[in-house]
């Protein structure tokens, strides 16, 4: 009974230290707290942050194809598109032309417009676009052919295609401690001095 009393303060003097942050943690914090606002300004990120990756850039943007009309690129057609990404002062806008019936995935590949998918089937909804006032879905869906040119230039008008706007998920890093996590080892210092003083009256039977 003695060795389990003195097991179990073992574990709470184990338990308080882990819990109380280390010197080199409080320094850092305090270094960032006086960081001045200039410099905050400057880094615009944590201090100390290392991206994993780094964005590439694409075809068109190495070699200089990017701002090229749909015509330039090779991409003809009688209904011009136009993809929107995002509103207000934001938004991105890529202009191209298809014709009536082509797959709409294959339009906003070929015009680089990144849509983000997810069964290919239409089920899901993941590629859900507005296209004047109504919702398609551009995995199966194909430009309208019910569309009629104006009678005086013979031209169709400008269909927009809103697109969902994607963001990188950011995950914030876990804290180094908290009370949950301090109590959960705590039990567990318990339970494992538990199962040392069992085997050691095992032992001692034997």
């Amino acid at each position: 009974m003695v060795l389990l009393r003195q097991l179990i303060v073992i574990g709470l003097a184990c338990g308080c230290n882990a819990f109380a942050p280390s010197p080199i943690q409080s320094t850092a914090t305090s270094s960032r707290l006086y960081m001045s606002t200039e410099e905050k300004q400057k880094t615009g990120k944590k201090e100390g942050y290392v991206p994993k990756w780094k964005k590439k850039a694409t075809l068109a943007e190495i070699t200089g194809t990017a701002e090229l009309s749909p015509e330039e690129k090779g991409l003809v057609g009688a209904v011009p598109i136009t993809f929107q990404q995002g509103t207000g002062e934001d938004a991105t806008l890529i202009k191209t032309s298809a014709m009536p019936g082509q797959p709409l995935k294959l339009v906003a590949s070929q015009a680089g417009q990144y849509i983000k998918y997810g069964c290919g089937k239409g089920e899901c909804g993941t590629c859900d676009s507005l296209c004047n006032g109504k919702y398609l879905r551009p995995c199966v869906d194909v430009v309208p052919t019910d569309l009629t040119p104006d009678p005086e230039t013979g031209e169709y008008a400008n269909l927009v295609i809103q697109v969902k706007g994607t963001k990188a998920k950011v995950v914030s890093s876990g804290k180094f401690f908290s009370v949950k996590s301090f109590f959960m080892g705590f039990w567990n210092n318990l339970l494992g001095m538990g199962g040392f003083v069992r085997d050691r009256r095992k032992a001692k039977k034997n």
